[in-house]
């Protein structure tokens, strides 16, 4: 289909093409073997990472913080691997969206409404710029920590010693010596480990911000009807079209909202045990870090912990922010002068209250509600394993 030219589409677009083009998942692309074949190295590269560490902890399942570096790559493999599964192979959703929104541009007048979804487009943007921040930057620190580690860390107080390898970027040494893989591929193996690591960041987060971007768009294109809404009763228009039309563009959104549950429903699942489940060992692995003073391990639960948390807010952010939308069209209908329209038209707008008495959530498998309410939750279920898990080491 052609796609609008003018600066505001590139402006909300462009950011989702630029993070979502590298494993393929770009809805409004042309879906043949380039595209797959993307889409199949992304996938094959997370496969690859998870075989790795899969083996390393089967090798090496005595070193606790090496399996809970492990862990960290293992649930967030899988998060990448299933967003990117799912956005290149499962499509509809994602497409039916994008393409509503090419429409959108196309049939998008005046500055009012122009205004409101720029403004929506701007806060998709910054969205998936903070994403990529944490995504991107996680990566590249977790890479820069075992150059700086090096190979012996002091212990605790009883002046124990022990010797840490920390020299790559994922858990990786006892499979590269089951392979024998000469020490002169040491910078090449290390080089391939961090471009492993911005896979999973691209398939991950880079994922995410191109789900709430578009998410953002359909919520600027609510608040248009809202205005629409507020306004459809006006001289020398017939108000009776003019409601249907907005009730059938009431009911188009409705089922853009729910075609994104559908795509992002089995996702969340395995995004909020993960989130749950990485909060909880990564925290105390922060616990026991400060004991034995390894500044190291410090610095890498930091990184997790707070790309978790941000990762979760964002989810809980879009999910609020999305129902607060879709709930206030009833009360713009009412604040309308729809007591000056005919009578056929002001009872017609019961329904549309009553319609907007069911809130449009984000769920997670169709049953869990995603908002902030939720995030308040997942910390408190988290903050009370840890201090479960805190009383095991607690002297």
């Amino acid at each position: 289909m052609n796609l609008p030219t003018d600066k505001d589409f590139t402006y909300e677009m462009a950011p989702m093409k630029i993070v979502s083009w590298p494993v393929g998942t770009w809805p409004l692309q042309e879906y043949n073997c380039v595209t797959g074949a993307r889409s199949v190295a992304a996938l094959a590269f997370l496969m690859l990472m998870m075989c790795i560490v899969h083996t390393e902890i089967y090798l090496d399942y005595g070193n606790a913080e090496k399996n809970l570096d492990a862990l960290v790559m293992i649930a967030c493999g899988m998060l990448a691997i299933s967003k990117v599964a799912c956005f290149r192979f499962r499509p509809t959703g994602l497409i039916a969206n994008f393409v509503s929104a090419v429409r959108d541009y196309q049939e998008l007048n005046g500055e009012e409404k122009r205004a409101i979804v720029r403004r929506h487009a701007h806060m998709g943007r910054m969205a998936s710029a903070n994403m990529l921040f944490f995504s991107y930057f996680s990566a590249t620190l977790f890479s820069m920590v075992p150059m700086f580690a090096g190979d012996d860390h002091a212990t605790d107080n009883l002046n124990l010693t022990r010797k840490v390898q920390l020299n790559y970027p994922m858990p990786s040494e006892r499979t590269l010596e089951l392979l024998q893989v000469p020490g002169n591929l040491y910078a090449l193996i290390y080089i391939g480990e961090y471009f492993l690591l911005l896979v999973i960041a691209a398939g991950n987060l880079g994922s995410d911000s191109m789900f709430f971007g578009i998410v953002f768009h359909l919520c600027g294109q609510v608040e248009v009807l809202k205005l629409d809404f507020s306004k459809f009763i006006e001289e020398g228009v017939d108000s009776t079209q003019r409601f249907n039309a907005l009730i059938n563009r009431h009911r188009h959104l409705l089922a853009l909202a729910d075609h994104l549950n559908d795509t992002i429903g089995f996702i969340l699942i395995l995004q909020l045990f993960s989130s749950c489940l990485l909060i909880c060992t990564t925290g105390f692995q922060f616990i026991l870090s400060l004991q034995v003073h390894n500044v190291v391990m410090v610095i890498k639960t930091i990184i997790v912990v707070g790309t978790v948390l941000t990762q979760t807010f964002a989810y809980s952010y879009v999910g609020e922010y999305s129902k607060n939308q879709f709930g206030g069209i009833g009360y713009l209908a009412y604040c309308s002068d729809w007591y000056n329209a005919p009578c056929s038209i002001s009872k017609n707008i019961l329904f549309v209250l009553m319609k907007t008495q069911y809130p449009v959530h984000l769920r997670a498998g169709r049953f869990f509600v995603i908002n902030l309410e939720t995030y308040t939750s997942i910390l408190k279920t988290s903050m009370s394993y840890l201090s479960v898990l805190r009383v095991m080491i607690a002297p």
